[in-house]
């Protein structure tokens, strides 16, 4: 990891839903996980259903 560089941008990030490679923007804010907002609702829509506290 360069200490340099932001260390959002450096993250390699698949989505959690279908396993795509999420491109991370530069500058402030959180790294995405989910490639679409879409993918993110039904990842969390599906833990819940097992029961996990999502």
């Amino acid at each position: 990891m360069d200490c340099t560089k932001p260390a959002k941008t450096q993250c390699d990030v698949t989505c959690g839903h279908c396993g795509a490679d999420v491109e991370q923007t530069e500058g402030r804010g959180r790294r995405k996980l989910f490639c679409s907002a879409e993918h993110g609702r039904s990842y969390r829509r599906r833990m819940r259903a097992l029961g996990f506290p999502v």
